[in-house]
């Protein structure tokens, strides 16, 4: 309370001094989340990894690891299972969800909780990354800043995704990759107005996060050469490799998910620890198998892991290890564990390829990082963040045109396998319908002249208010534009005629009650910005002018027509 109390009363009346408006808090709380979130992923990242290298997390399973790793998951899923039931998974769909649904409130609680969570469990081996919790994390910590300043609820949930953005930017090292994805995966809207916030927070949480861990990409830096055009041909298998394997993994986990709820019934902490236990034996086969996947990524980036027998062995036990560590519904995310198996799959093919084409001289490294990319599209379906990642992660321009034609393969091929990424599958498992890109696309595809009265009624501004009422006595319509030789000139609404009728002001220029100040749109802009519009300044019509000249009047909107024209074009646009 005291906190809370300092915040409010200090901290905010000096932000707010001078009567600026809450523009100046914003951002101000913009860098001060881009800050947090770089300490959060700092904090998260040595605690997970202080516990990891302790108990030896990383390794084949001793007492020790074992004693640790099943006691860390039974607090973290007793708390996840039992009492904070919004910390399991990755996160982003509860951002995601906290931003459809509760206007970007995420409750402090949570928030807190999310964290310890994350620690334990990430730190038992589950074959789960942090990137995810991260992200989860910083919106928290952005939704209660904007809270706790009063914001409006848009800035509120301009927070959150701030504080996203933040997270990621600071625990991959990528802050233009944490801009898109946040944009793309989160908001989902590439051209959403909080992309210059997005933007500084992103920067402020990379640089902060550099002061405190050093400035490195998250993976060395590949020395990478095209020898051949003949290779381009080979990522388009890695892009077709990556596209039927990662529906597949998709699919897996939404099986695992449902088969454990219908075994176990409501018993979900018994899903955890049975999990723990397949994962300490498969510790004893493939070691790599355990955690996030981090330290694999990087041996096979630098071209050392060629055997295609272990590669196989790798892809297969990462594949059900991180399907039933996911779908057991313990905190941690996906993004290390679903690069790590596309690292996998590139290297195979690679390593397959170089049998077949051994003349070429490929780089089986190239192809760990090609498949990596591709593998992210397939499951996440967020291209545009693949390709800016992996080139931050590595710093190699030189993959860019491979990892572009693969990207391109592995989303047309996977979005005909598989409808919406593994967030949006999730959630809707879960009955949570979230806004999809279509929600807004379909009202911002279509636009004022196609839903316009081309042919209004209008009202001279030569007639009187008498010579007007009798004018509009059999109209049914509410309001009217006031033309004067042709232009628009005013707005009035019939109530007001009717008013100034019973002031006996019958011989009154028609022009004395109008509203000269009309608001007005274009026929080229969306339904979108007709309906804010409408809403924003509470008015019942819209005249629709000329860009050339604002004057001219060449159709008039309404809601109502909006709605009649479009209203059945509308449902089948969205129908599946």
């Amino acid at each position: 309370m005291g906190w809370t109390h300092f915040w409010n009363n200090k901290v905010l009346k000096f932000l707010l001094k001078d009567s600026v408006n809450e523009e100046r808090t914003y951002f101000a709380l913009t860098l001060i989340v881009g800050l947090l979130s770089a300490v959060v992923a700092v904090a998260l990242h040595k605690a997970t990894h202080f516990l990891v290298d302790y108990f030896g997390t990383h390794d084949a399973f001793d007492w020790k690891a074992f004693v640790w790793g099943g006691l860390a998951l039974l607090i973290s899923g007793y708390l996840t299972t039992r009492h904070f039931p919004g910390t399991s998974g990755s996160g982003i769909p509860g951002v995601r969800v906290g931003l459809a649904v509760y206007h970007g409130r995420i409750t402090i609680g949570q928030t807190i909780m999310k964290f310890i969570t994350s620690v334990l469990s990430l730190s038992s081996g589950f074959s789960l990354g942090r990137e995810g919790p991260t992200a989860a994390i910083s919106a928290g910590v952005g939704s209660y800043f904007g809270q706790i300043f009063h914001l409006s609820k848009r800035k509120v949930k301009a927070l959150v995704a701030i504080g996203s953005a933040g997270g990621i930017a600071a625990a991959f090292n990528t802050p233009i990759a944490a801009v898109v994805f946040t944009l793309e995966e989160i908001v989902g809207d590439l051209n959403a107005k909080v992309l210059g916030n997005i933007v500084i927070s992103s920067v402020v949480a990379s640089v902060a996060a550099h002061l405190m861990m050093g400035n490195t990409p998250t993976f060395q830096a590949l020395q990478y050469r095209l020898a051949h055009p003949s290779e381009l041909p080979l990522y388009v298998i890695v892009g077709i490799a990556t596209a039927l394997i990662g529906p597949l993994w998709t699919k897996s986990v939404l099986w695992t998910r449902s088969f454990n709820m219908r075994i176990f019934k409501g018993h979900r902490l018994t899903i955890i620890m049975v999990t723990f236990l397949f994962i300490a034996g498969v510790s004893h086969i493939r070691p790599e198998v355990l955690g996030s996947g981090h330290e694999t990524i990087e041996v096979a980036l630098l071209n050392l892991l060629k055997d295609w027998k272990f590669l196989l062995s790798l892809l297969v036990l990462k594949f059900v290890a991180t399907t039933i560590c996911y779908g057991s519904g313990v905190s941690g995310g996906l993004f290390l564990p679903t690069l790590l198996m596309g690292a996998t799959i590139g290297s195979l093919c690679g390593s397959l390829f170089q049998i077949v084409f051994p003349d070429i001289g490929l780089n089986i490294g190239a192809f760990a990082l090609v498949g990596m990319g591709s593998y992210f599209v397939s499951v996440i379906r967020a291209p545009f963040t693949s390709i800016i990642m992996v080139f931050e992660m590595t710093r190699d321009y030189h993959i860019i045109l491979p990892l572009m034609i693969a990207n391109m393969v592995s989303y047309y091929l996977s979005s005909k396998l598989h409808e919406g990424s593994i967030y949006e599958s999730i959630s809707e498992q879960d009955g949570v319908h979230l806004p999809t890109k279509e929600d807004n696309e379909i009202l911002e595809s279509l636009i004022v002249e196609d839903a316009m009265v081309v042919d209004p009624f209008t009202i001279s501004a030569n007639l009187t208010v008498q010579e007007a009422d009798e004018l509009i006595s059999e109209e049914t319509y509410s309001g009217f534009p006031i033309l004067k030789n042709g232009l628009l000139v005013g707005m009035v609404a019939k109530s007001d005629i009717k008013q100034a009728i019973a002031k006996e002001l019958n011989d009154s220029s028609i022009m004395e009650i109008a509203e000269k100040k009309v608001i007005s749109i274009y026929p080229d802009q969306s339904l979108l910005v007709a309906f804010h519009k409408l809403d924003r300044f509470h008015v019942s019509r819209l005249p629709v002018v000329s860009r050339i000249n604002d004057k001219r009047m060449i159709g008039i909107i309404t809601a109502e027509n909006i709605v009649s024209r479009f209203g059945y074009h509308v449902t089948a646009e969205i129908k599946p």
